[in-house]
């Protein structure tokens, strides 16, 4: 019998996470939001240690442009992050805004001081690409015709997660495009979210489909297009 031959294209969910070295003093940095491009980004990261997550309220972070003829990184900016804890979980992350003068390679050092302890600090290195892999800030969404309640036989047909709103099925992408108010998105799979920057987001977009419904589309899309088939067999 033929076999199929494995696909080298990563799953949506597996793809690699940025994770800085692990520093002195036991703590490393795991990047949230890779995505960058020249100008103001917001960049989100988690800082953990063989202890724990760290959950300071507050981390320094300074930027680095990293030049690639060896030379010295050159400081570019110092701001707050601050921590934004998940809903229904113990996990968060730290999230400020950077502004990247440049493409190429960058660093950045985030530090934390828990009381009367010494600074804990820890590096990512990363890169900075002139415009970023999805679309920009300000301009129209993909208008791609994701699944609705319209087109499945049942919600374990549109999401992974044990909770189904049929609300956040109702249109399309391209109908929340043309419908001429904003639209909040979120792609994820909730029963297969395991990595360190994962968070309740379909349970969060729930939340504020309810408090701002007239005011906003919310559209859930799973990463696999058969999520009722791979809750007992991820092959």
């Amino acid at each position: 019998m033929a076999t199929v031959p494995a696909s080298t294209e990563p799953r949506p969910d597996q793809v690699p996470l940025i994770k800085g070295p692990l520093s002195d003093d036991g703590l490393q940095a795991i990047f949230a939001t890779p995505d960058l491009e020249v100008g103001l980004n917001r960049f989100a990261f988690v800082l953990t240690s063989a202890e724990r997550l760290s959950s300071e309220p507050v981390a320094t972070v300074s930027s680095y442009y990293v030049p690639n003829d060896g030379s010295e990184p050159e400081h570019r900016q110092t701001a707050l992050a601050l921590f934004h804890k998940f809903p229904y979980v113990s996990r968060g992350l730290y999230a400020t805004r950077l502004e990247f003068d440049r493409p190429g390679n960058w660093s950045v050092e985030a530090s934390v001081s828990a009381g009367i302890d010494e600074p804990r600090s820890a590096k990512l290195f990363f890169e900075v690409r002139e415009a970023t892999s999805a679309p920009a800030l300000g301009a129209p969404a993909v208008r791609s015709k994701s699944k609705t309640n319209g087109d499945v036989g049942s919600p374990e047909e549109l999401s992974t997660g044990s909770q189904h709103d049929p609300d956040l099925y109702r249109l399309t992408i391209a109908e929340a495009v043309d419908s001429g108010i904003p639209t909040v998105v979120v792609m994820a799979s909730p029963a297969f979210c395991t990595n360190a920057v994962c968070g309740p987001q379909v349970e969060v977009l729930s939340q504020l489909k309810d408090e701002f419904r007239d005011q906003a589309n919310f559209i859930h899309v799973d990463f696999y297009d058969n999520p009722e088939e791979i809750q007992g067999d991820l092959s």
